[in-house]
């Protein structure tokens, strides 16, 4: 089971799709079943063909993400997801900042960085040469130097998200608005299937005006209950209408501030937050 949540693990961190790493998964292992001679190590044999599987299909998946409607954002987990041990780093925000990887980078830095292997290991998982897996990090790390850190404690995301609510629940513009990092930028993921913006909104008073108007509107159709649920360092914010998940968000901090805001509202990318209180 461990493995399998390792395995699972690994292709999500690659992916931001829960569904997708488990095609991958469930494809390295049919591969595992159609070899002539079993593996000496069969979990080392499976995270290899996993990482390599990913890489491929990463590659598949940013040429279709051109043609998604709206910002893509990773797809939010639980600890029901199965890959609860990986959970600290799992956040949407974690898994958006490494878009900005190629598959290549992306491979080695999860590697190395999520798993702890060297440089020795990933080679030969990759069938490259430690110096070319070397090399890839180190382009890795340069992309993510270049964009604001999104790892946030979790007392900080919280007052965050705390001082958004009273300013949402007083419609507030301007208290909003003083809430937010001159450089913020919000993402909606509705996937064309519900109401989000369809591009990243970069100008902290469009941002304010963006989320008021929505909260009016979910206000108007009534039915909204507001939780929060912490999966590893990260606090997502739970809204629900008549029973059912509405969206969920992350906040990250900058300069005290709120730095990013991801609304994750597509409904297929909801279904790790649905509970047995939620109905249809």
């Amino acid at each position: 089971m461990r493995a399998h949540a390792r395995l699972k693990g690994l292709a999500y961190r690659m992916l931001g799709s829960v569904a997708d790493a488990e095609d991958v998964v469930q494809d390295a292992y049919e591969k595992l079943r159609r070899c002539a001679e079993p593996p000496r190590n069969e979990e080392a044999w499976l995270f290899r063909v996993v990482a390599n599987l990913a890489v491929d299909r990463l590659r598949r998946e940013k040429v279709r993400r051109e043609t998604y409607v709206g910002p893509w954002l990773p797809e939010p987990v639980t600890d029901a997801s199965g890959v609860a041990e990986l959970a600290e780093d799992l956040s949407i925000a974690f898994l958006f900042m490494l878009e900005r990887l190629t598959p290549a980078e992306r491979v080695v830095f999860v590697l190395h960085e999520g798993f702890d292997l060297d440089f020795t290991a990933i080679g030969h998982m990759l069938e490259v040469t430690p110096a070319a897996a070397r090399q890839r990090l180190h382009r890795a790390r340069q992309r993510l130097a270049q964009v604001p850190a999104v790892h946030t404690p979790v007392e900080e995301q919280n007052a965050l998200l705390d001082g958004l609510l009273m300013a949402v629940a007083e419609d507030d513009v301007d208290k909003l608005i003083a809430l937010l990092h001159p450089q913020a930028v919000g993402y909606t993921d509705g996937g064309g299937v519900v109401s989000a913006a369809l591009i990243p909104v970069a100008d902290p008073r469009r941002i304010a005006q963006v989320t008021l108007h929505l909260v009016r509107k979910a206000s108007a159709e009534g039915g909204l209950t507001i939780s929060r649920e912490q999966v590893g360092s990260t606090v997502y914010m739970v809204v629900r209408q008549h029973g059912v998940v509405h969206s969920v968000t992350q906040v990250t901090g900058r300069d005290g501030q709120v730095g990013q805001i991801f609304v994750m509202r597509n409904p297929q990318k909801l279904s790790a937050f649905a509970g047995p209180h939620d109905v249809n």
